[in-house]
């Protein structure tokens, strides 16, 4: 069983590795991710909220939409597919990196 951090957009990003050692198992699941998939390596450290931040800001424009995923692989590909929140990316604080780290599967919907 993984965890694994997804970030999902609609368009291809530089500087970011496709998800690709897990990519079959998160199609798998079958939730509604957007096409493009980058796996992230995140941690509970207000460095890696800065690192997100500058990053979605520098490669996305305001208006656009990308989701932040949090899923478990467990080979269960009868899941539910896990509760989305929305907000704006201005919201996105440290209590809101906690959440994602912390719960069993989730998704944000972010507006840049």
């Amino acid at each position: 069983m993984s965890r694994v951090y997804v970030l999902a957009a609609d368009k291809e990003l530089s500087g970011l590795e496709p998800l690709s050692y897990y990519r079959q198992a998160v199609e798998e699941l079958g939730y509604p991710m957007r096409p493009f998939r980058y796996e992230l390596l995140l941690e509970n450290k207000e460095g890696d909220l800065e690192y997100l931040r500058h990053r979605l800001e520098k490669d996305f424009s305001p208006g656009e939409v990308v989701e932040l995923w949090s899923v478990w692989l467990s080979g269960d590909v009868n899941k539910r597919c896990p509760p989305r929140f929305r907000g704006r990316l201005a919201d996105f604080d440290m209590e809101a990196l906690e959440q994602l780290l912390s719960a069993e599967e989730i998704c944000f919907d972010i507006t840049i």
